[in-house]
């Protein structure tokens, strides 16, 4: 088994935990729930990410970016071999630990681009020699007693997928499924094709698995009549003023003795576009989206330019 990645460069950096907690970002450190038979809910640093339990063995589903060897924690949890793992998507707080698996099943468009190194982790080498499976549209993962169903919705990155899982009823969706809405990078038409695929299938889960937290399978249903009411010009837009935007609550640096400190769960400033004062934009980040759109108390927001996959001629 492949040794764990020294992120001892590190130390002096602090990861602050809900609880309040602090610890080295170089420490293993995961708070583990289980969410339904057969499978948990894990939390490093990073994204939610997810075991699923086999008759035979496990997969896990993106692998966070907390320090540890997380193939040999998960083998702990369930006693039983688990060689593979899926990518949502490619962004690095859901591919860092991809090295530790055997095989990683990912999206075409993301083999390039995951597990790549954002701006904090500078210093740290984070080996990208695992083989990959690309995963098409309705291909199903061969975990025995339990099959996983690949959807491809990508919006929130290109490459990003879902996986429906029938026999627990869970739907995962990495960061596609947003709480409190989405900001849509591709065209409306393709997000309302998108959750239309998984409005087929509505029926076959209860609740949706994402990097931010666990929520209800109606929020299918509510993204997709939200992308029905805007291609039907049934919405109108708000002002940043009615409905301001969030903007991450990042820590000083100077707390805790002058020690850098990160809040598990929370994009580290560096990694942000404008993630402090004086930043330039060095991180992941959608850019150009210039309407908002309140529906049922989430926020749509979308570039007017971008409606349809194809702008139908005047």
């Amino acid at each position: 088994m492949r040794e764990a990645i020294d992120f001892s460069c590190k130390h002096d950096i602090l990861i602050r935990h809900k609880d309040g907690t602090l610890t080295p970002m170089d420490e293993p450190y995961y708070e583990v729930t289980q969410i339904a038979p057969g499978t948990w809910q894990i939390m490093s640093s990073g994204d939610y990410h997810y075991l699923l339990e086999g008759d035979e063995e496990g997969i896990s589903i993106d692998t966070g970016y907390g320090a540890g060897n997380l193939r040999e924690f998960l083998e702990s949890i369930i006693g039983k071999p688990v060689r593979t793992c899926i990518n949502t998507h490619y962004h690095f707080d859901h591919s860092t630990n991809n090295c530790y698996f055997d095989k990683v099943y990912m999206a075409e468009e993301d083999v390039d681009k995951a597990a790549v190194a954002y701006p904090s982790f500078d210093g740290i080498v984070f080996p990208r020699d695992y083989a990959v499976q690309v995963v098409k549209e309705n291909d199903i993962i061969p975990l025995k007693g339990r099959e996983l169903e690949i959807f491809k919705i990508g919006d929130h990155t290109p490459g990003g997928i879902a996986i429906l899982d029938r026999r627990e009823r869970l739907l995962f969706a990495g960061d596609e499924v947003m709480p409190g809405g989405k900001m849509i990078s591709g065209t409306v038409e393709k997000l309302r094709n998108d959750m239309g695929k998984l409005m087929e299938h509505r029926t076959e889960f209860d609740q949706i698995c994402g990097g931010p937290m666990i929520l209800g399978a109606e929020e299918i249903d509510i993204f997709y009549e939200a992308a029905g009411k805007i291609l039907a010009g049934e919405c109108s837009p708000v002002t940043e003023e009615e409905q301001p935007r969030r903007r991450p609550d990042f820590k000083k640096d100077e707390e805790n003795g002058g020690t850098k400190i990160y809040d598990c769960q929370h994009p580290h400033p560096e990694d942000v576009p404008g993630g402090r004062p004086g930043d330039k934009p060095k991180g992941p980040g959608n850019q150009g989206v210039k309407q908002t759109f309140l529906y049922k108390e989430r926020r749509f927001m979308y570039d007017p330019a971008r409606l349809w996959e194809k702008q139908p001629e005047i």
